[in-house]
C-alpha cells in the first residue's frame, strides 16, 4: 500500500471520527443542553423551550451531572447537592456549616472557638479553661525507701486528661501512666532530707491542676 493511501485512509478516518464528535456535541436549539442529552431525556432538541433541568447551567443534564450545584463537591459527598452555597454539615443537623452557628454541635458557638483557637467543625476540640479533677491517696509524711510510688486519681470534664505528672525541688520530672480511665501510678526517686514534690495533672486543653505534698526521707 503506498504512503499516499494509507494517508488518504488515515485522514478519512479522521474526518468521520471529527463528524461524529461534532454530531454528539451539537446543540441544535442552543439552549445549552448537547442534543445526545436531549435525545437521551427524550426533550425536544429542536424546541429550545424543551430541556433537561440543569441546575448549575453547565451543558449537562442534573440526571447526568456528577456536580449538579457546580459547587465542586461530588453529589454523593455533598449533603446538600441541590444548594451551591452549601457543601458540607460536620454535626450533620441538616443546617450547613456557613449558617451554622455552631458546626460541630458542641454546644460552643464557632466565634468562641475561633477566639479560642479551637476547631469549630470538630466536636472534639472545644473551649476548655477548666482544670483536671485531681485527688491523691493518702501519703506518709516520712517514707523510710528512696523510691516511693505516688497513688491517686484525676479526670476532665472538658477535653479530657493528656498526662500526669511530679515535678521536685529540683526540676526534676517523674511522668505517671494512667491504670485505668481515671487512676495514676507515679513512681518518685527521693533525696535525704525533706522533698518538696508538685503533683500536676494536665488536660487537653493545657489546663493543669495542681497538689503539693511533703516527704521526709
Amino acid at each position: 500500500m503506498s504512503k499516499l493511501a494509507l494517508f488518504l485512509i488515515l485522514f478519512g478516518a479522521f474526518g468521520l471520527f471529527s463528524s461524529f464528535s461534532q454530531a454528539q456535541d451539537r446543540d441544535s436549539d442552543g439552549d445549552g443542553v448537547f442534543d445526545r442529552y436531549e435525545r437521551m431525556l427524550k426533550t425536544n432538541p429542536n424546541d429550545p423551550k424543551s430541556k433537561p433541568k440543569d441546575l448549575d447551567g453547565d451543558g449537562i443534564p442534573d440526571e447526568y451531572d456528577l456536580d449538579m450545584d457546580g459547587d465542586g463537591v461530588n453529589n454523593w459527598q455533598d449533603p446538600f447537592p441541590r444548594n451551591a452555597q452549601e457543601s458540607a454539615d460536620a454535626d450533620g443537623d441538616g443546617v450547613g456549616d456557613s449558617q451554622d452557628g455552631d458546626s460541630d454541635g458542641d454546644g460552643f458557638s464557632n466565634a468562641e472557638e475561633r477566639l479560642a483557637k479551637t476547631n469549630p467543625f470538630d466536636k472534639n476540640s472545644f473551649p476548655d479553661k477548666q482544670g483536671p479533677v485531681l485527688e491523691l491517696i493518702e501519703l506518709p509524711e516520712t517514707a523510710e525507701k528512696r523510691i516511693i510510688e505516688i497513688r491517686g486519681m484525676a479526670f476532665d470534664t472538658g477535653m479530657g486528661m493528656n498526662k500526669i505528672q511530679v515535678v521536685n525541688q529540683d526540676g526534676d520530672i517523674f511522668p505517671g501512666y494512667f491504670e485505668y480511665t481515671t487512676h495514676f501510678k507515679i513512681k518518685v526517686r527521693l533525696n535525704r532530707g525533706q522533698n518538696e514534690l508538685q503533683v500536676a495533672a494536665f488536660d487537653k486543653a493545657d489546663n493543669v491542676s495542681r497538689q503539693f505534698v511533703t516527704i521526709d526521707y
